[in-house]
């Protein structure tokens, strides 16, 4: 069994990746996409970790079917910017892990300087669904969503970069950044992406609902 065949069998849907919104246009404007920091022109270069304890600069960090809020916030509480101050998450489709190579981590992928980061394969990917999971002190819960890792920090790392047809949803947490989100994909002429409103996805408050088999309300948003 391959990689996505395996994600399919645990029933995620997508992975997800946050920039700020000003990085956003970027992204949307070039057919690369998102770009692992050691592919990005110094001239658009906003990392948004500047440390990279992990060591992988040619991997873009993806987390699981919901962010890594917890990493999120952290980001946000570093951010000096007091004129862009909203966040986005990109949605990508799972098909991503059969056009590049992969590594997999059963918790963030900085933890340690990247020790728990592994080769990705189906073996690897299982791991994360496991009832425990090595690096993480609590056992996953009988009713949590098949489609979330045990750990919610868990990543996977995804090879140069992924193509802008792979972004298949932008999440915001209200209706000011959904429409700038809006314009912005309408001056591009980008109706494949769809826009979502969830205040609580881009927050910690879905790991609540997951761990009672509940998926946040998504507002998709039309203009």
């Amino acid at each position: 069994m391959d990689m996505f065949e395996t994600l399919c069998q645990h029933g995620v849907t997508r992975l997800c990746h946050f920039t700020k919104l000003q990085s956003l246009a970027h992204i949307l404007f070039e057919p690369d996409g998102i770009l692992a920091t050691s592919k990005i022109k110094k001239d658009k270069l906003n990392q948004i970790d500047s440390v990279r304890a992990d060591g992988k600069l040619d991997y873009v960090c993806c987390s699981i079917e919901y962010p890594n809020s917890w990493y999120l916030t952290n980001a946000k509480s570093r951010d000096e910017d007091e004129i862009f101050r909203d966040w986005v998450i990109m949605y990508i489709n799972p098909e991503i892990v059969k056009i590049r190579d992969v590594c997999v981590c059963e918790c963030n992928a900085a933890r340690n300087n990247g020790a728990y980061i592994r080769k990705g394969n189906s073996n690897s990917i299982n791991n994360l669904f496991a009832d425990r999971v090595n690096s993480f002190s609590y056992p996953r819960t009988h009713d949590m969503l098949s489609s979330c890792p045990t750990n919610a920090q868990s990543e996977i790392l995804i090879k140069d970069g992924i193509p802008r047809d792979y972004i298949t949803g932008i999440v915001v947490g209200n209706e000011e950044a959904a429409k700038l989100v809006y314009a912005m994909r309408k001056t591009l002429d980008i109706e494949t992406i769809d826009i979502y409103i969830s205040p609580r996805v881009v927050t910690k408050y879905w790991r609540t609902d997951i761990q009672s088999g509940i998926r946040p309300q998504e507002i998709k948003y039309n203009g």
